[in-house]
C-alpha cells in the first residue's frame, strides 16, 4: 500500500477526456497505476525519501506518449479545453522539482520524440525533445561529430530538458551553455498550436524561440530543437594543478579567462580534493582540446602559479564525471545529500564561496558542506557545493539548508541557480531575482497559457501544493 501526499483534483475531467486521448494515441496511452507511478516526480532527493517511505509525492491520472508533434499538439488541444493540468516530462534526471504533477491531470513524456537527423553541410543536428544526450552523443561521434554539451546527467536527461533548464555542461567554458548552440526550436503552445523558429545563421529583431529557452514547460512543449555540432577534436593535452588555497585556484584561473578559454576548467576545494584525489590542498584540472591545443596547454603552464601535478587527476575525473549516484547510495541510509550551484561576478566570489558555506554548516545537522567552481566566464563562475547532513527531521532540515543558501546567494549577489534551473525548489525566491520582471514573467505566462495547465504549481504558483 501506498499513500499519495497530493490526490489528484481532475481524475474526473481526465476520465471524460481519455475517449478523445485514445483516439489519438491509441496504446500510447496509459493509466496504469505503475506507468503513474513512475510519472510522478523528479530526482529531487525529498521525492525518493518519500517513496521509501511509501508515500507518492503525487500522482497524474493519466500518461501519454506522443510520438510526433501533431500527437502533442492534438494532447494539449484536449487537455486545454478539459482545462485539465498538463505536466512535461523527459528523462526525470532534474534535481528541482520541476516536474512533479501536483494537481494531477495529465503527464506528457516526451521520450517518444526520437528522431534525430544530422546535416553535415550546414553543422546541425535537429534532435527530438525525447532524444537521451548520451545516444545524440554516440549517434554523433560515429560520424566524427560532437555537440560538446555534457551534463552530468549526458546518459538520463533529454535535449527537451536541456533546452527547458537551459542547462550547462561541462564543456561549457570553452564551447557554451545550451542557449548559445541552439539554432532553432519547434514548439507546441498551450492552445495546440505549432510555432518552429527559423534556421539562420543570426538574424535582427527580437530572439522570440529564447522566450522558450529555461522556461521549464510553463509556456508549451518543446519538441524538438536543431543544435550546432563540431567535429571531433584531434587533440587533447591535460594537466592538474594543486594550490595551497581556494583563493590562489580562483585568483589563477580569473587572469587565465581573460587570455584564453580552455574546454575544462574545474577548481575543487579542500575536502572535494581529498574525495576525489588523495591529495591534500585545492586542484584545478585543465583540459585544452583541437588544432592548437598544444599551445594552449604551453601557455597554460606558465600562466597558472600551482604545482603541476600531471593528467591522473583529470583522467580519474574524467573517468567518474558521469556518476550521478550519490542521490540514491545515500537517501537510503537516512543521510540527507543534494548540491546548490550559484553564478556569481569575479569580484565577490570569494565571499559568496564562503558565505554560502558558512550558511549551509550553520544548519544543525549538517555533517559536511564543500564546493568545486565548475564553469567560467570572462565576468565570473559557477560554485557547485554539495551538502550533507542528518536529522530526525528529514525535510526541514532539507528545506533549511536551501533557506539558509538562497538567501545567502541573493544577499550577496549571486543567483539562485547556474544550469540547474527554478522548479518549487527555488521558486519561492524567484521574485527577489527577477525584482521588476517577475510581472512580465507572470504576464507572459497568462497570455501563453490562459487557463494555466501547463506545469500548474511548479515554478509560478503553489496550486495544489500542500505546506507552501
Amino acid at each position: 500500500m501506498y499513500q499519495v501526499i497530493h490526490e489528484s483534483k481532475y481524475s474526473e475531467k481526465v476520465r471524460e477526456a481519455i475517449p478523445e486521448l485514445k483516439k489519438v494515441l491509441g496504446k500510447r496511452l496509459s493509466v496504469d497505476v505503475a506507468d503513474r507511478i513512475a510519472y510522478c516526480k523528479d530526482y529531487n532527493p525529498l521525492h525518493l525519501r518519500h517513496l521509501l517511505n511509501g508515500k507518492i509525492p503525487a500522482l497524474p491520472d493519466a500518461v501519454v506518449f506522443p510520438a510526433s508533434v501533431e500527437e502533442v499538439a492534438e494532447v494539449i488541444r484536449i487537455a486545454n479545453s478539459y482545462s485539465v493540468p498538463l505536466y512535461v516530462f523527459g528523462g526525470g534526471s532534474g534535481v528541482i522539482d520541476g516536474s512533479t504533477p501536483y494537481c494531477g491531470g495529465i503527464v506528457l513524456s516526451t521520450l517518444s520524440l526520437d528522431e534525430i537527423s544530422i546535416d553535415e553541410e550546414r553543422m546541425q543536428v535537429k534532435a527530438g525533445a525525447g532524444v537521451v544526450g548520451g545516444k545524440l552523443e554516440y549517434v554523433l561521434n560515429h560520424k566524427g561529430y560532437t555537440l560538446r554539451h555534457s551534463p552530468q546527467s549526458l546518459y538520463c536527461s533529454t535535449v527537451g530538458g536541456w533546452v527547458a533548464t537551459r542547462a550547462s555542461g561541462q564543456f561549457s567554458t570553452r564551447y557554451g551553455n545550451i542557449e548559445d548552440i541552439i539554432v532553432s526550436l519547434t514548439v507546441v503552445t498551450p492552445s495546440g498550436e505549432v510555432i518552429e523558429a527559423k534556421n539562420l545563421p543570426r538574424k535582427a529583431s527580437i530572439d522570440i524561440k529564447s522566450i522558450y529557452i529555461g522556461s521549464e514547460g510553463l509556456f508549451g512543449v518543446i519538441c524538438d530543437a536543431t543544435l550546432r555540432m563540431r567535429k571531433l577534436p584531434e587533440k587533447q593535452y591535460k594537466m592538474a594543478f594543486r594550490y595551497d588555497s581556494m583563493d590562489d585556484a580562483v585568483e589563477d584561473a580569473r587572469n587565465l579567462m581573460q587570455s584564453l578559454k580552455p574546454a575544462l576548467l574545474r577548481i575543487f576545494d579542500k575536502l572535494e580534493t581529498m574525495k576525489n584525489f588523495s591529495i591534500d590542498g585545492v586542484v584545478t584540472i585543465v583540459m585544452v582540446e583541437g588544432e592548437s591545443a598544444e599551445r594552449e596547454m604551453e601557455f597554460i603552464e606558465t600562466k597558472l602559479k600551482g604545482e603541476k601535478l600531471g593528467e591522473k587527476p583529470v583522467e580519474i575525473w574524467l573517468e567518474e564525471r558521469f556518476n550521478v549516484s550519490d542521490i540514491s547510495r545515500f537517501v537510503p541510509m537516512g543521510i540527507i545529500f543534494d548540491t546548490i550551484e550559484v553564478s556569481c561576478f569575479w569580484k565577490n566570489a570569494m565571499d559568496v564561496y564562503r558565505s554560502i558555506l558558512k550558511a549551509i554548516r550553520g544548519v544543525e545537522g549538517t555533517l559536511l558542506a564543500s564546493c568545486h567552481a565548475s564553469h567560467f566566464y570572462e565576468d565570473g563562475l559557477c560554485f557547485y557545493f554539495t551538502f550533507a547532513g542528518v536529522s530526525g527531521d528529514y525535510e526541514g532540515y532539507y528545506r533549511s539548508v536551501w533557506e539558509a543558501a538562497m538567501k545567502t546567494a541573493l544577499l550577496k549577489g549571486a543567483s539562485l541557480s547556474h544550469h540547474h534551473g527554478i522548479g518549487g525548489l527555488r521558486a519561492k525566491w524567484l521574485k527577489e531575482e527577477f525584482l521588476g520582471f517577475y510581472s512580465i514573467f507572470r504576464d507572459l505566462k497568462m497570455f501563453f497559457d490562459s487557463k494555466n495547465i501547463m506545469n500548474r504549481g511548479t515554478v509560478l504558483g503553489n496550486e495544489c501544493r500542500k505546506g507552501d
